[in-house]
């Protein structure tokens, strides 16, 4: 056992746990998706929020042990820097698009009961809530497979772009609205 195979573990560990946090993100918004009351609504809105802070604690994990291993062992090889460019856009979509709608929801909750309203169904039904987590999804397994195979930088990009479209060819659906048709109608 060396200082390499302890922080090895924690980046599998961080990375497991950072699928885990999006495994839960998935299915609330499979289910808010599926609401028809507000108290549903909030019911699986709690669910996010309540595991924002938890799931930080994986995120750090697979970053500060991937950061300790590519400072000592492989250095700035393409796969490392194709990777940790890849967390800008994650984060853009966790953060910037998925966070924000959150929140708007949860501010049109406080003046909602019963039914759901044309305007929380839109917003819950709104295509880049599902864009996002699907785009996030898809690259990290693009990023799994990176730190699996190790490309150079033509392989490593073309992964990702690979990876990036996969999660937005899986939300055409989601975007065309016939996915909201399909769950409406059943």
């Amino acid at each position: 056992m060396n200082d390499y195979s302890i922080a090895l573990f924690l980046h599998i560990a961080g990375a497991l746990g950072f699928f885990a946090a999006l495994g839960l993100e998935w299915i609330s918004l499979r289910q808010l998706r599926r609401a028809t009351t507000v108290e549903q609504v909030r019911e699986w809105i709690r669910l996010p929020g309540e595991m924002a802070r938890p799931s930080m604690v994986p995120m750090l994990m697979l970053l500060v042990a991937g950061i300790y291993m590519m400072a000592t062992v492989w250095g700035g090889v393409a796969w490392i820097i194709v990777t940790l460019g890849a967390f800008v856009p994650m984060m853009f979509l966790g953060m910037g698009i998925t966070a924000r709608r959150m929140a708007a929801i949860k501010r049109t909750l406080e003046t909602e009961r019963g039914s759901l309203s044309p305007t929380l169904h839109q917003m819950l039904h709104h295509p880049l809530l599902w864009l996002a987590l699907q785009t996030r999804v898809t690259m990290a397994l693009g990023i799994v497979f990176l730190m699996t195979v190790k490309p150079d930088l033509m392989g490593s990009l073309l992964v990702m772009v690979v990876a990036t479209a996969a999660g937005i060819i899986m939300s055409v659906p989601a975007l065309t609205g016939k996915r909201v048709q399909r769950e409406s109608a059943a």
